[in-house]
């Protein structure tokens, strides 16, 4: 039985074609096919026949087709399984399996210099085809990919075979053959270099040329681009009647579409030696020295070595390029250092190609034996096998040479000696290196190449990488937003969105981001690439082969880490009191571990998420369980100290300290949930929640609160009390005035059962403010008087200054300015003695609304403007936006209305980005305020002057606020 695709899909059996029906059963069929051997899902052929919105019937109508099929092929065949069905097929069942076998097999006879042999197998490939691939269901989306893809092959097929006939010395059908080809496809370079040098072999040199001239125009015309550097090289070949393009090689796949090469190719180990070198793979010893020039004068440098550039197109990195070519004009040594896959190769190549001196290449890949290491260079430097690198320094003498020394990393140690001695022998030379760690070099200059900005240089990346394998692919808006995610997930790392688009091929965008959910191992098939690079795994392997023990060792445990670390960290966590400085610093010069840059303070470290989960793999469960329960204890410390911190005059560094934790703390407070450990989450989500309460990370506070309460329900009281307190003041900012209520009643009732005056009286505060918000005053003042009175128990000053400044609050609610401003100044006094910034910014903020009950506008606007300097010194977020808008109503209480409205529109976009509603958290004093400004104005003006505020950021409120007039002080 024979399976054919290649054309209409057609079963045969001994040369009889089989009846398999219509659309429907071809589509099923096909789908199959395309994954044979391997089992197929019922959903996934229901999706393959119908798309996204099968009908009802559609299982029930597959059942039915399925069932057909297998009386036709047999049950061996099409076999019936509990996970779907499986076609069982032996690969030249297949036609195109067939056919990519004979075309292989051509080319590796064309590569090994038997073109015969190799034009008889893609004959043979070619002449499988029947018309289009999978020509039934060309409108199935399923099929699409594969259709391309084999569509690719097959010009690829016949590309070869004019390789093969000009090989052959059949250069008239060579011609045909290559016309055929551009008359259906005059934008592919590849075809139209065959027919230029079929032309100029036929002696038709004018025709060759004029094929350029129309190739070119046509892409200057579709696409405003020039034709690549190999057509424009052949073309000046031509034009000069270059007499190596009428050579026909015995090994036609070193050729070129431009033709053989008249520089020397670099190899691993430089160009080829000469003839009188001695027996291949001979060591220098083996092998007689030649002799240096006598002295006389200096030896002209040797001819520029052709510079091997990739044939897909370079994205980006212009910040890069100029920053290297800048170094390479100060420095004489440059390395570009970065993990491997992040484009060191790609950029050094690219500025090597824009720049104007001789440069010489040398691969060091797949150099491991460092014994050849001087004898590369020589050779690099087209010269014969050397004794040592005299004869180097002789040929190049004081010429301006650049040398680039490719993939240095397993060889720097000798390569630093050989590096020290050409520099110092050459005066002229310049290397640019890359390597994924530095040289070692005296005067070295380190360029780490950092990843690729996600939006748009990553995205730009994908997408073109992407329309090479699937060009009848389109990117729509919901599309590019999940290739940014996909971008994103990758690090932005160059190889790991290359090996992600050309999965483009087969997969949707969302169907690739669902699989980096799982796991970042993409492998390319493509015969190009290095083995190194042919998975985001092999290019780690190398890096991770040329760590130490203890080296590797801390890249495991480091994994545990969710984001970035400082040293500390990592000393407490991965090194369990052993010294890490040694290894993080070999891992962090191996490109292995990122370093925030040099001027932060302290030094923060990450591994690209890549890196990251496959040092998380290095792990036995047993050590990855016990790193994890280290990783929460050292939350919880970290947590238990900023909580305190927060509230003193170190604030600010703990805000940031907390903001750059918080992937390690959400992986924590996830750990602690997923390991059965409540009440280590409910106490890490506690400490935390001020932080979230300023910052108005209100949703993704309340969440972790809820879910951690209710898993430590058999907590002791103190605890629970603790945690629905904190969860009451962020639903209070949230809005939600009655689950916030309710939550902090259950607080009070468990923190009354406990001997701990400190939750008790922060229940109290804001039992009493919820009260005075609903105007129970009475209750709220004695709730109000309780929290003060346990606050003094506790000998919590900062405790003691929120008490007061709430008690303040009350006061004025009753009408009782006089006590309301004393209460506030005291709240001020013991703030401000213990450097807590957000409680007396935030009793100058009750303060203005004292002055403004008053009718003292101008105390007003210096106390709310007090207020929001204050909150903005601490990047505080929800407190800044309540005084801001409070400012906004001063501004309009003392006759600048217009600049109230733009602080109004202000606190309304950046709050709606927070996720935060001042008129929401304080529905009483608001809408006085928003009335001050709106009756000062008309329509026109305040919807003018609003809109401009809501199109201003942080950076441009605080600008705006500092040019306000600080009011007149009130005489003494």
């Amino acid at each position: 039985m024979e399976f054919w695709i290649l054309g209409p899909i057609e079963v045969t059996d001994g040369g009889r074609s089989l009846a398999i029906g219509g659309p429907k059963p071809r589509a099923a069929l096909a789908a199959l096919l395309l994954e044979a051997n391997r089992i197929v899902s019922v959903e996934g052929l229901v999706d393959a026949i119908w798309g996204e919105q099968p009908p009802p019937s559609a299982r029930n109508a597959l059942q039915t087709y399925v069932s057909r099929l297998r009386r036709v092929l047999g049950t061996d065949t099409l076999c019936r399984h509990p996970a779907g069905y499986r076609l069982v097929a032996d690969p030249d069942m297949i036609d195109a399996h067939r056919f990519e076998r004979l075309l292989a097999e051509g080319r590796a006879a064309l590569a090994a210099g038997n073109p015969s042999v190799g034009h008889r197998a893609v004959e043979e490939a070619l002449a499988l085809w029947r018309g289009p691939a999978l020509l039934d269901v060309t409108d199935v989306p399923f099929a699409q990919s594969e259709i391309a893809r084999l569509g690719e092959l097959r010009l690829v097929a016949a590309e070869t075979r004019v390789e093969a006939m000009l090989a052959l010395g059949d250069v008239t059908g060579g011609v045909a053959a290559a016309r055929a080809l551009v008359a259906d496809h005059p934008l592919r370079e590849r075809g139209v270099a065959h027919l230029m040098l079929a032309l100029y072999r036929d002696g038709r040199q004018s025709e060759a040329l004029t094929t350029y001239h129309e190739a070119r125009r046509l892409l200057v015309d579709e696409f405003g681009l020039d034709p690549g550097d190999d057509l424009a090289a052949l073309a000046q070949a031509i034009l000069r009647q270059d007499p190596e393009l009428l050579t026909t090689p015995s090994a036609p796949s070193t050729v070129s579409p431009t033709g053989p090469t008249a520089s020397p190719t670099v190899s691993p180990t430089g160009p080829t030696a000469s003839p009188t070198a001695g027996p291949a793979g001979a060591p220098p010893s083996a092998v007689p020295a030649t002799a240096p020039p006598s002295a006389g004068p200096v030896t002209p440098a040797p001819a520029r070595s052709r510079l091997v550039l990739p044939l897909d197109r370079f994205v980006g990195r212009d910040r890069e390029l100029d920053e290297v070519r800048r170094l390479l004009q100060t420095y004489r040594l440059v390395t570009l250092t970065g993990p491997g896959g992040s484009g060191k190769t790609r950029l050094a190549r690219e500025v090597c190609r824009r720049l104007p001196q001789p440069v010489q290449v040398i691969e060091l890949a797949g150099l491991h034996d460092a014994g050849l290491l001087e004898a590369t260079v020589a050779q690099a430097f087209g010269l014969a096998v050397l004794s040592g690198l005299d004869a180097v320094a002789a040929t190049v003498g004081d010429a301006e040479v650049l040398l680039l020394l490719d993939n240095c990393e397993h060889l720097t140690g000798t390569l630093a000696d050989v590096v020290l001695r050409l520099l110092t022998d050459l005066p002229g030379l310049r290397v640019l290196a890359t390597s994924q760690r530095p040289l070692g070099v005296k005067g070295e200059r380190r360029f780490p190449v950092p990843p690729l900005p996600v939006d748009p240089t990553a995205v730009e990346l994908f997408l073109d990488r992407a329309g090479a394998v699937a060009p009848d692919w389109t990117c729509d808006p919901e599309d590019h937003e999940v290739v940014a995610r996909i971008c994103a997930r990758l690090d932005g790392l160059p190889l790991a969105v290359e090996l992600a688009a050309a999965q483009v091929a087969v997969l949707s965008p969302a169907q690739i981001l669902d699989r980096l959910g799982r796991s970042l191992a993409f492998t390319s098939t493509r015969p190009d690439l290095p083995d190194r690079h042919r998975s985001l795994d092999r290019t780690i392997d190398n890096s991770y082969r040329l760590l130490d023990d203890a080296q590797r060792d801390l890249f495991a445990r480091l994994s545990v880490f969710a984001g970035t670390f400082d040293l500390d960290a990592a000393e407490v966590v991965a090194g369990a009191g052993a010294d890490v400085l040694a290894p993080l610093t070999g891992l962090v010069t191996g490109s292995l571990v990122a370093s925030t840059p040099a001027g932060a303070a302290p030094r923060r470290y990450r591994l690209l998420e890549i890196l990251r989960e496959y040092a998380d793999r290095l792990l036995d469960p047993a050590d990855r369980d016990r790193l994890r329960h280290r990783h929460l204890d050292w939350a919880l410390g970290l947590a238990r100290a900023a909580d305190q911190g927060l509230r003193g005059p170190d604030a600010l560094r703990w805000y940031r300290t907390l903001g750059a934790e918080q992937a390690n703390t959400r992986a924590a407070l996830a750990f602690a949930l997923a390991a059965d450990q409540p009440l280590a989450g409910m106490r890490l989500a506690t400490d935390l929640s001020w932080y979230w309460y300023h910052r108005g990370h209100l949703r993704e506070g309340v969440r972790w609160l809820r879910e951690t309460i209710d898993a430590a329900a058999g907590a002791p009281p103190v605890d629970r009390a603790r945690a629905l307190t904190a969860l009451a003041s962020l639903l209070y900012l949230a809005g939600q005035l009655e689950e916030s209520g309710a939550a902090n009643r259950a607080a009070l009732d468990l923190a009354l059962t406990t001997d701990d005056p400190a939750p008790v009286a922060r229940a109290y505060v804001y039992q009493a403010y919820h009260l005075a918000m609903r105007g129970r005053i009475a209750e709220a003042a004695v709730a109000g008087e309780n929290g003060v009175r346990h606050a003094r128990r506790s000998g919590v000053d900062w405790l003691l200054s929120e008490a007061l400044s709430t008690n303040g609050y009350l006061a004025r609610a009753r009408g009782d300015l006089e006590t309301a401003a004393a209460t506030l100044d005291e709240a001020i006094r013991v703030g401000t003695r213990i450097g807590y910034r957000w409680s007396v910014s935030s009793s100058h903020w009750f303060r203005a609304k004292v002055a403004a009950d008053a009718g003292a506008a101008d105390d007003a606007y210096r106390a709310a403007l007090t207020a929001t300097r204050g909150l903005d010194d601490l990047e505080d977020v929800t407190g800044w936006l309540a005084a801001l808008h409070l400012l906004a109503g001063t501004l309009g209480m003392t006759g600048r209305a217009a600049d109230g409205a733009v602080l109004l529109g202000a606190v309304a976009g950046i709050g709606g980005r927070a996720g935060y509603s001042p008129e929401l958290m304080d529905p009483y004093d608001s809408p006085r305020e928003v009335a001050a400004v709106v009756s000062a104005l008309s329509p026109t003006e305040y919807a003018r002057a609003r809109a401009l505020g809501e199109t201003m950021d942080r950076v441009a409120v605080r600008a705006f606020v500092d040019q306000l007039a600080d009011p007149p002080l009130p005489p003494s």
